[in-house]
């Protein structure tokens, strides 16, 4: 059993961890960091070690706030997975062409400061929001209200970055290599079920 507390401590301090679902619904994994302590070295790490892509999860608060409106009116991808239009970070934030492990890293971090508005935005970009619903894992056991629910758990902004985790040939790993990959980078492994069982404990 996971220790979620002592996980969520080292997500607050800037630690990435695998998050995999389970096996009837996915059955991935995806490196998860906290929005607000996402760094460029984060960033690098999950693009080149995950593979997958690189997606930015939010509360529905925060889309409200910052007018992040849905990226199609009639969402038909198998697990409803609410993307959003997407996005970079204004230049007064640094940002370039958006797509850099620097620039991606900065819009995440703008979109988890609470003090942003539309207007710290340009669209489309190379950051994908994705509309986590208000519920968290209680209403939706996806790894979007995952981890915007272990921000929360964190005292953090809403705010998450995820990325699916590839094999090196392209493929899917599924757990047996997702444990290998938690071994080999010392990364903390957290399935959604046991944040569900946790949070409906507190």
């Amino acid at each position: 059993m996971a220790n979620v507390e002592e996980i969520v401590k080292y997500m607050k301090k800037g630690g990435l961890i695998i998050l995999v679902d389970d096996e009837d619904r996915e059955n991935e994994g995806d490196l998860v960091g906290i929005g607000a302590k996402m760094s460029p070295e984060n960033v690098n790490f999950m693009v080149t070690h995950a593979r997958g892509l690189l997606c930015t999860p939010v509360g529905e608060s925060i889309t409200r706030r910052l007018g992040l409106t849905q990226m199609v009116a009639n969402n038909t991808e198998s697990n409803g997975t609410r993307f959003t239009f997407s996005v970079d970070a204004e230049t007064v934030h640094g940002v370039t062409t958006g797509v850099s492990a620097f620039d991606r890293s900065a819009t995440i971090r703008v979109l988890a400061d609470p003090s942003s508005t539309e207007k710290d935005f340009v669209h489309p970009g190379h950051t994908f929001p994705l509309k986590a619903l208000d519920g968290g894992v209680a209403v939706r056991n996806g790894h979007t209200e995952a981890a915007v629910d272990l921000a929360k758990l964190a005292n953090e902004e809403p705010v998450g970055a995820i990325c699916e985790i590839l094999n090196e040939d392209g493929t899917m790993a599924r757990l047996p290599q997702l444990i290998t990959m938690s071994k080999k980078f010392n990364l903390p492994l957290l399935s959604i079920k046991e944040l569900t069982n946790y949070m409906e404990k507190i």
